[in-house]
């Protein structure tokens, strides 16, 4: 039996590692080759690739740093999860050093792969 807690909180901890450290291959890493992300009124972003390149681009503005935290978890079937994050996160503009501070929730459905991987296959956040 999996725990579904577990594997939500461990996917918190490496999503949070790779965007503190601005690395978008690292959060490429997170996402299936077939994910969809759909940023806050914007159009969706598919494939791990588009994705990566899109949080490259913030990344190339400012300095993001997180802390993520798991809220609740729905353990659907042995290959499938659906986790609920809070997120809370700093930006400071590499431009002109400007902070911003915002809170999101972050929503992923978790796919267990073949090679017993857990990546995310859709995420969807909103900002407070």
């Amino acid at each position: 039996m999996i725990d579904a807690n577990e594997i939500l909180k461990s996917m918190c901890e490496k999503y949070q590692a790779a965007v503190n450290a601005n690395d978008s291959a690292a959060y490429q890493q997170l996402f299936a080759a077939d994910a969809i992300r759909i940023p806050p009124g914007s159009e969706p972003e598919y494939g791990s690739d588009e994705i990566s390149k899109s949080e490259q681009q913030d990344y190339n503005v400012a300095k993001w740093s997180i802390q993520s935290r798991p809220i609740d978890v729905l353990h659907i079937n042995n290959q499938w999860i659906y986790g609920i994050a809070y997120v809370d996160v700093t930006t400071v503009a590499y431009a002109d050093g400007t902070t911003n501070s915002f809170k999101a929730t972050k929503t992923w459905l978790l796919h267990q792969e073949e090679s017993g991987e857990w990546l995310i296959k859709r995420q969807m956040w909103n900002l407070k």
